[in-house]
C-alpha cells in the first residue's frame, strides 16, 4: 500500500509591501493631523454651550424682546405675568449700523448696583420649579445647560432654587444659548430692559426665563458684525449695559417696583412674600437713560434725554448717535459704572423718601398732576 505523504509544503513568504515615497508620507501625516485638530475643535469646552469656542467671533448679535422666545429655547416660558414689566418698549426692525464689537465698549455695571433690577414686590418674575420642572423633561437638555453655566448636573435644582428673579432695568449685553441637535448653541445677544431673568449671588443674568435658556458674559463680535433677530424702540448702544460680578457675594439685591415705582429688598434665592419695602432710598442708585423720552425703566415718568442727547461730561471725541439715527458705539468705562453720574431720584416728596424717579414733566411732583 503505497504510503500517503503526510508533509506539507512551506508557505511562500510574503512580498514585502514597497515603502510609500516620502512626499507621500508625509500628506499622510498631514492629513492625519487636520482631522485631530478638527476633532479636537468639535469638542465641547466647559462653559462654551456644549462647543468649543469658534474660530472665528460671531457675526450677529441677536436682539431678543421681552416675551418673544427667540430660536431653539430652551423651553416654553417661565416668566410669571403677574412679575411683569406692565409697558416694555414697543418692537421694531434690528438697526442696520454694524453693533460694536467689543463687549467692553457697552456701560459695565457691578450686579451689587442698587436699582439694577426691577420687579414687583413679593412677586417672582420666573417660576423657578417650572423651570427645574421643564428642563428635568429631556436629560439631553438639563445636560447641555448644566454645561454652558459650568454646574454639576446633580446640583442644578438647587443651583436654580439659589438664583433670584428679577427685570432688567436696561438692554443688557451677553451670551445666549439656544438648545440644537442635543447641545447648547451659543449666540451673542441684547436682552430688552424689562426681560425676566434669574441672577445669581453676584447679581450677573443666568437665565433668561422667556426661552428657559441659560446666560453668560459677553463675547466679542467680528468687525463685519451685524444685528439679528427684533429690535425695540429707543435702542442704543449707549443705553445698553454688561453687568459685571460683584466683588463679594451679594445677601440680597436693592430693586425698583415697576407697578409703585418705590424701592424694596430682595433677598437672593429669596421666594415670594420675602421682599422688605425701604424707608429711603440708596446713596446712588443706578438710573440708565430712558429707552423713550418720557418714560422710566423703573416705572413712571420722567424727563429724560433725547435719542441724540449727549451728556454735558462726555469728552468731545466719544462716539454718539449719527445723524442718521443709527446706534453706534455708546461711552463705556473699566470702573463699573456709567460714565456718567446718576442722578439722584427726582420728585421725592414723601417723608420716607420712597418715590425712584417720580418726577414729571420738568421735575414737577407727579402728585400734583
Amino acid at each position: 500500500m503505497p504510503r500517503l505523504r503526510s508533509a506539507r509544503r512551506a508557505p511562500r513568504p510574503a512580498r514585502p509591501t514597497p515603502r510609500p515615497p516620502r512626499a507621500a508620507h508625509l500628506a499622510g501625516a498631514a492629513a492625519a493631523a487636520l482631522a485631530l485638530s478638527v476633532t479636537a475643535g468639535a469638542c465641547a469646552a466647559p462653559g462654551q454651550g456644549g462647543r468649543a469656542a469658534a474660530v472665528d467671533p460671531p457675526a450677529e448679535l441677536v436682539m431678543q424682546p421681552v416675551a418673544e422666545s427667540g430660536t431653539d429655547p430652551f423651553t416654553a416660558t417661565t416668566a410669571t405675568p403677574d412679575g411683569a414689566d406692565p409697558s416694555p418698549a414697543r418692537t421694531a426692525p434690528p438697526p442696520g449700523g454694524a453693533p460694536p464689537a467689543k463687549p467692553g465698549t457697552y456701560q459695565q455695571v457691578s450686579g451689587a448696583t442698587a436699582g439694577l433690577y426691577a420687579g414687583v414686590r413679593n412677586v417672582a418674575s420666573c417660576d423657578v420649579d417650572k423651570q427645574i420642572e421643564l428642563l428635568d423633561r429631556d436629560e439631553e437638555k438639563v445636560t447641555a445647560f448644566a454645561g454652558a453655566l459650568g454646574v454639576e448636573e446633580a446640583g442644578l435644582p438647587d443651583y436654580l432654587r439659589g438664583l433670584t428673579s428679577v427685570l432688567l432695568r436696561a438692554d443688557t449685553r451677553l451670551t445666549g444659548h439656544g438648545f440644537a441637535d442635543g447641545e447648547a448653541r451659543a449666540y451673542q445677544a441684547v436682552l430688552q430692559s424689562g426681560s425676566a431673568v434669574l441672577v445669581d449671588d453676584r447679581g450677573v443674568p443666568r437665565v433668561r426665563c422667556a426661552s428657559g435658556a441659560p446666560l453668560t458674559a459677553p463675547e466679542e463680535l467680528s468687525a463685519d458684525g451685524r444685528y439679528g433677530g427684533t429690535g425695540w424702540r429707543g435702542y442704543r448702544p449707549s443705553r445698553t449695559v454688561v453687568v459685571t460680578p460683584a466683588k463679594e457675594a451679594l445677601s440680597h439685591l436693592v430693586i425698583v417696583d415697576v407697578t409703585t415705582n418705590l424701592w424694596f429688598e430682595r433677598p437672593v434665592g429669596a421666594r415670594s412674600g420675602q421682599d422688605r419695602k425701604l424707608p429711603q432710598p440708596p446713596p446712588n442708585p443706578f438710573a440708565p437713560p430712558s429707552p423713550e423720552p418720557g418714560r422710566s425703566p423703573g416705572g413712571g415718568t420722567t424727563k429724560s434725554p433725547g435719542p441724540t442727547d449727549t451728556p454735558t461730561d462726555t469728552p468731545t471725541d466719544a462716539p454718539t448717535d449719527s445723524p442718521t439715527g443709527e446706534p453706534t458705539d455708546g461711552p463705556g468705562t473699566g470702573t463699573g459704572e456709567p460714565t456718567t453720574a446718576p442722578p439722584m431720584p427726582g420728585g421725592v416728596t414723601e417723608p420716607d423718601h420712597e418715590r425712584v424717579n417720580a418726577g414729571g414733566r420738568d421735575g414737577e411732583d407727579a402728585s400734583a398732576r
